[in-house]
């Protein structure tokens, strides 16, 4: 391979106490955190918009964020909701029960997802970061990190205006591809431990004009096609149904005559691969083509259906994981255990999407129960000045089966961004933080540490 030979002199724009890379649930989340505890906080994200898979990803709905009938990912998350509440732009989650349109006709495990207006959420990540004191750099790239004697110190952006640095007391990755842990050379896992695959990618898109009333009596007389298998099976017999999903999974919006449909499938990607991601942007287009002429002539309800909105960036379910003083477990998911550093609840099930097939493998949590997420899974191994959040944080494939959605997301980045912020007050590592005076001002803060009781 040939190189260019270039001496890059770049300036330091300004020092934080606090920067996070990634504008995503976990970034976002984090960087509120951070500033309301008073910390000067950087968000950095290479987007237009904060929210990442929520908004740039048109992922919908948020997935459970309940242990039977009672909340567990709370704070920040639960702002978020009561201000969409307030804007009318979500279905709450305490009313959205399994086997209808909002949990996609799903009757097994999908109580409590959260319906949500993806273009009023934008505005709401906007206002609460601005209200939080929050400095924000959108359109840029976190292209590398600075350590210095064993500690990240800063990263630099590429964006319109160039190369620039920024310096802080402690950094968060956000990214939800761990990119700092690659810059850092931290260690980290790629896909199984068998071969190292990835589970697929997809793109969300939205379909508008669709007859809800007609879906919903066709499912009621037909509940076993609340995946439209038959005619899917019946368009793959005339050869048109071409993509890798035999089904269908959709989900009904806020929004009167739309769906969130969650069909895309493209295997063998690399979500850290720029050639990857290329290729899989393209043939995932190319099957919304094929299942909006599917929804049209086959499915009753889909017959003016048309295609509101795609999403602008592919969604990918996992890359790095990090190797980090905790390495989370099936056994701590399904066993549901708790730790003496818990800073998050989760009670999603362990859903992994199969590598080769049109399989999705589910495993439920025990009803009604969470396990606890330690402090321990942010922190990485030899390297101090930076704590990870979101989907990258270190766990097992198995156990980042159950953690990577959404909701767990903004707990770990609202306990990584109190706990960054806490490091700086306190001088000292983010690894000698106190636990103690992290879980209090958690739960000062909305969160949830403990496994609920039931009612």
């Amino acid at each position: 391979m040939k190189y260019i030979k270039e001496q890059l002199e770049t300036p330091i724009q300004q020092e934080y106490d606090v920067i996070v890379s990634g504008g995503g649930p976990a970034g976002v989340a984090a960087a509120i955190s951070s500033a309301r505890l008073g910390a000067k906080t950087l968000l950095i994200e290479k987007n237009g918009c904060l929210g990442g898979m929520a908004t740039s990803g048109l992922v919908h709905p948020f997935m459970p964020s309940y242990a039977g009938d009672v909340p567990i990912n709370k704070g920040v998350f639960w702002e978020v909701i009561e201000r969409l509440q307030a804007l009318d732009a979500v279905v709450h989650p305490d009313t959205t029960k399994m086997g209808t349109g909002y949990t996609g006709f799903v009757v097994w495990p999908h109580a409590h997802v959260t319906p949500f207006d993806v273009e009023v959420l934008r505005w709401v990540l906007h206002d609460m970061v601005e209200e939080a004191g929050v400095h924000v750099l959108l359109h840029s790239f976190v292209s590398e990190a600075i350590s210095e004697d064993g500690k990240a110190t800063g990263v630099i952006v590429e964006n319109k205006s160039g190369r620039m640095a920024f310096k802080a007391e402690v950094l968060i990755d956000a990214t939800g591809d761990g990119d700092l842990a690659k810059y850092l050379s931290i260690p980290f896992k790629l896909g199984n431990d068998e071969d190292g695959s990835l589970q697929p990618a997809t793109i969300f898109f939205r379909l508008a004009g669709v007859d809800r009333a007609k879906i919903d009596a066709y499912i009621a007389a037909n509940p076993e096609e609340r995946h439209f298998k038959s005619f899917a099976a019946k368009a793959i017999a005339d050869g048109k149904f071409i993509t890798s999903k035999h089904d269908v999974l959709f989900f009904y919006t806020p929004r009167e005559g739309e769906m969130a449909i969650n069909t895309t499938r493209v295997h063998d990607i690399d979500g850290t691969n720029v050639f990857d991601l290329t290729v899989a942007e393209f043939e995932a287009r190319k099957q919304i083509k094929v299942l909006l002429d599917f929804f049209r002539e086959y499915v009753p309800g889909f017959e003016r259906a048309y295609v509101s909105s795609t999403a602008a960036e592919i969604g990918i379910r996992e890359t790095r994981r990090i190797v980090g003083e905790y390495t989370l477990t099936k056994e701590d998911v399904l066993e549901v255990h708790q730790f003496d550093d818990n800073i998050a609840q989760c009670a999603y099930m362990i859903d992994i999407h199969d590598r080769k097939s049109t399989q999705l493998f589910y495993t439920p949590v025990p009803d009604g129960h969470s396990y606890g997420i330690p402090y321990r899974c942010l922190i990485p191994k030899g390297h101090d000045g930076i704590l990870f959040a979101g989907r990258c944080i270190s766990a097992t494939q198995e156990a980042q089966g159950s953690v990577r959605v959404m909701p767990p997301a903004f707990s770990l980045g609202q306990a990584a961004g109190t706990a960054a912020a806490l490091a700086v007050q306190s001088k000292v590592s983010v690894r000698d933080v106190d636990i103690a005076l992290l879980q209090q001002t958690l739960l000062q803060h909305g969160q949830v540490i403990e496994e609920p009781t039931q009612p």
